[in-house]
């Protein structure tokens, strides 16, 4: 099973937090702290674009390292984790967009 997204990336923060300045430290661990929670995860509810929404509040702190990473996709959701977004849609109109995006989530484990 894969480390699910949210917990790689806080991980990540805190690693790199543990080498920053402190200053950078502080912004490092308060975006780990958020990203726990799956704040900036590809299919969470709180952003349009959990990836950019983080990638942007990297740039604006000046941490243009990291917001690399974020953009090169390093913290992109896996394909367990679209897999089980996919599968959990329910409105017809999403379904119909998935299908005309030619993917179709294996339904075979529903209950």
């Amino acid at each position: 099973m894969n480390i699910p997204t949210k917990h790689r990336l806080a991980a990540e923060l805190r690693a790199v937090a543990a080498k920053a300045h402190p200053a950078n430290a502080a912004i490092y661990l308060a975006l780990a702290d958020r990203a726990e929670t799956g704040e900036f995860d590809d299919y969470a509810d709180v952003h349009v674009c959990g990836p950019t929404a983080i990638y942007l509040e990297l740039r604006a702190a000046g941490l243009d390292k990291f917001a690399a990473r974020v953009a090169a996709g390093e913290f992109d959701a896996n394909a367990e984790e679209s897999e089980s977004w996919a599968s959990s849609q329910t409105d017809p109109q999403i379904i119909r967009l998935l299908e005309a995006l030619g993917i179709r989530p294996d339904r075979s484990k529903d209950n």
